[in-house]
This record gives structure tokens, sequence and C-alpha cells, in this order.
């Protein structure tokens, strides 16, 4: 009888704690998407300025450095973007100053959707 009621205490335990520990950000609280958005909702965009460093022969990506996202929490940085589509690729040069639009495309994965040059730095 002893084991039977433990047993059953021990289901009701697992009952109880289940949902929340798998809801659970296992203590990496909001650091852990590091600022990306919940992956179950809608993919977000955030826009950034930069000058273009490089454009990859293919037209896959382009070497910008931007300077901060705010949208993002992204400091002043010199990166390589994917860009959506290689006809993009097409709008710009080496050295250009560029408005562009990201597009978030998995939890911390970003395209650029949208880029052009601006006249102003």
């Amino acid at each position: 009888m002893k084991h039977i009621v433990f047993q059953m205490a021990v289901v009701a335990s697992f009952l109880i704690t289940g949902p929340a520990v798998a809801s659970s950000d296992h203590g990496h609280g909001k650091h852990a998407n590091h600022g990306a958005t919940d992956t179950h909702q809608e993919m977000r965009t955030a826009e950034g300025v930069g000058t273009v460093q490089s454009i990859a022969e293919d037209g896959s990506s382009v070497v910008l450095a931007h300077e901060p996202i705010a949208e993002l929490r992204w400091p002043a940085m010199t990166m390589e973007m994917a860009l959506a589509d290689p006809a993009l690729a097409e709008l710009v040069k080496t050295d250009d100053y560029v408005g562009f639009v990201l597009r978030q495309t998995g939890e911390t994965d970003y395209e650029i959707i949208s880029i052009q040059a601006t006249q102003s730095q």
C-alpha cells in the first residue's frame, strides 16, 4: 500500500512540475535569444545603414560596415550579410553608403531584403 501511495505522489509531482519545467528557459532568461523574437511569432524586420565593403561575385551576400542597429541590440560592426535575392547586389557597389532592411530567417539569422545607396553618412 505504501508503495502505491509513493508512486501516486511521484506521478502527481510530475503532473504539477512538468509543464513548468517544459516551459523553462533553463536559466538563460531573455539573453538566450540574443535579442531575437520568439520563434513561434512572426519573423521581424529591422532597418540599418552602413558602407558596402564588398559584394560576393554570385550576388549571394555583401560585407557591410554597419552602424548600430538598436532594434536588434547590435553594436556597429563589419559583417557578411546574406541577400534574399541576388538581384539586390546589382543595386549597390563597393564603398556605397546604404540603407537596408533585414528580415529574420532563424532564431539569430537575418538576410537583407532591401538595400539602396543613400547620399549622406
